[in-house]
């Protein structure tokens, strides 16, 4: 509001002079002759300073003229907007009440009230001021619009009802408006006056049919089958083929009890090439919540007919998407159905996200790798800007140990970033881009994947971890490391991957005690069975740190113990010389 300028909203008054008629602003009247070019000067500046965002300027001058002209209304409402700015409700209300109080033929300044009162649910506060314009304005639709809303929420129809027909004058018949008056006729027990309004309506437009079957559906709902049942004859005779003709009859069948008739039309019209697909799944949610009444034999039935459908369209997508969305509430223990029906949405429509996320989240959940590779390959295509596409095209091969084509699937992900991109996907594409590029020997390409992850997301666990572990496998920046490994710990406090790093960090750092304080919370000095450690998520890696951190504390024993409990335990990590450490029975490097 505080960009508006208000100079342009003077009320003109005229003014006689000698031989001539000048049109003025009506404030001029109230100003000394001797401060009028003052006054007009300042206004017009304020108005200047507005509109190039000078407010300080442009208030101070505003308040110059409220001193010269108090009861000047224009002043008086570019005042009030930045009393509102200040929130400084009371005193700007004061004001534009004020303007249009001196300035009652200005609707700007009643619309501005209106407006605020609105914005605060205060309708019957706005109310008068909205009647008023409409007054002042007959022409404006779209506040007779405003005051038929208010006047049904406040339960005055008959108002509701006034405001409509003035619209009507202004616009005509339209089936908005007629069904709208129906409906308050309705309302006030005058059903016979609303159904003369939708005969008005079809009067006006007699050839077209839906406001003929509008008729006859209200007539039903009402029990006037027989009225009903002379216009659905009508209008078949002029439109043998109207789709929702067919629909309206379906309830007329339903409503007076005919139920064989309701289902052969029913089935007829479900499997007739003609029938439109918009009726067609209308049909098959009407089928779906009268067969689910009956349990499994209804389900049965629900299915049976898709497949029957799926037959004869199988490539319509609001079926398959109406079959998903059955799916999803009916047999919700049955994965594989859906997924079928998913899978044949992105071949009718290979664009679907709605589709294309629900598998990637099934397939990643239930490793099926190739799938996933298959179904994000397809993604990508079509929705190159989605980085989770990318993300899990990566994972899908990686986890295929085809690491080459993930690191290009995830670089290209990364090339696809923007400033909306999601902070927390794109540090998860950097994170498992560094860990790619470790395993294939390029650390300091690793590293830099890292720091890049951090500066999406400093937080990130999985990067820190492996970040401040390979580190310490260089023996490099072990402050860092030990920083980045002991915020881990603290994200997660019981995850024995995240101890182990610390761990590990703190005996490269000679910090032994320190170091077998948190190894044994992962591998308890006790332990003596490799194969419950591991299925405890503890691998041989950790097994054989656990020894090293033992013996250099000087437990020679327990340190000999997880050595060949890493030995049994076996895996990819195990250093070369464990082995010499067990037949030495003590470290060595």
């Amino acid at each position: 509001m505080l960009t508006a300028c208000g100079a342009g909203n003077k009320t003109a008054k005229t003014e006689m002079t000698a031989g001539t008629v000048a049109i003025v602003p009506s404030w001029r009247l109230t100003a000394s002759e001797n401060n009028q070019s003052r006054l007009d000067y300042l206004f017009q500046e304020a108005a200047k300073m507005k509109l190039q965002e000078r407010h300080s300027e442009a208030l101070d001058l505003l308040r110059h003229c409220h001193n010269i002209a108090p009861d000047a209304p224009e002043v008086l409402y570019e005042l009030s907007l930045y009393e509102l700015y200040f929130r400084h409700d009371s005193v700007a209300i004061d004001m534009l009440e004020r303007a249009a109080q001196l300035d009652p033929r200005n609707t700007f300044y009643k619309e501005a009230l209106a407006t605020y009162h609105l914005n605060r649910n205060q309708v019957e506060k706005a109310l008068p001021y909205l009647e008023a314009i409409a007054e002042l304005r007959p022409t404006r639709s779209d506040i007779l619009a405003q005051l038929t809303r208010i006047y049904t929420g406040l339960d005055r129809p008959s108002e509701a009802i006034r405001a409509l027909d003035r619209i009507e004058v202004l616009e005509g018949k339209m089936p908005s408006v007629s069904h709208q008056k129906f409906v308050l006729y309705k309302q006030m027990g005058e059903i016979d006056k609303g159904f003369k309004e939708l005969e008005s309506l079809s009067k006006e437009y007699p050839h077209e049919m839906s406001y003929r079957l509008a008729i006859a559906d209200q007539m039903l709902d009402a029990d006037r089958e027989t009225d009903a049942l002379k216009i659905y004859d009508e209008v078949r005779r002029a439109e043998p083929d109207n789709n929702h003709l067919h629909l309206s009859m379906l309830q007329y069948y339903r409503h007076t009890g005919n139920d064989s008739l309701f289902t052969t039309t029913r089935d007829s019209l479900l499997f007739a090439p003609k029938t439109d697909t918009d009726v067609r799944v209308t049909l098959m949610r009407d089928l779906i919540a009268s067969e689910m009444r009956n349990d499994s034999l209804g389900r049965h039935n629900v299915i049976q007919t898709f497949d029957s459908l799926d037959n004869r369209f199988g490539n319509d997508l609001d079926l398959l998407q109406l079959r998903a969305a059955f799916l999803a509430t009916y047999d919700k223990q049955n994965d594989s159905d859906f997924v079928a029906v998913m899978d044949r949405v992105i071949e009718v429509e290979p664009a679907n996200t709605q589709a294309i996320f629900y598998l990637i989240q099934y397939y990643g959940e239930h490793q099926q790798f190739q799938q996933l590779e298959d179904l994000c390959r397809r993604a990508v295509l079509t929705h190159p800007e989605e980085l989770v596409c990318h993300f899990y095209l990566g994972v899908a091969l990686y986890q295929q140990g085809k690491k080459i084509e993930a690191m290009k699937a995830f670089q290209d992900g990364i090339v696809q970033k923007t400033d909306e991109s999601r902070p927390s996907m794109v540090a998860d594409l950097y994170s498992i881009l560094g860990d790619i590029y470790h395993e294939i020997g390029r650390d300091r390409d690793a590293f830099a994947a890292y720091d890049s992850c951090l500066v999406y997301q400093d937080d990130n666990v999985g990067c820190l971890n492996n970040y401040a572990y390979y580190l310490s496998l260089k023996k490099r920046d072990l402050d860092r490391a030990e920083e980045m490994s002991y915020r881990t710990i603290r994200l997660e406090p019981d995850n024995k991957t995240y101890l182990d790093t610390y761990a590990w960090i703190l005996f490269m750092k000679e910090r032994y005690a320190e170091a077998a304080h948190y190894i044994d919370r992962v591998c308890p000095p006790d332990s003596t069975d490799s194969v419950l450690l591991v299925m405890d998520g503890v691998s041989g890696v950790v097994l054989e740190h656990a020894g090293d951190i033992a013996a250099k504390n000087g437990k020679l024993e327990q340190a000999l113990r997880f050595w060949r409990l890493a030995q049994q335990a076996g895996g990819d990590g195990l250093t070369a010389l464990l082995p010499k450490k067990i037949q030495m029975k003590k470290y060595v490097e």
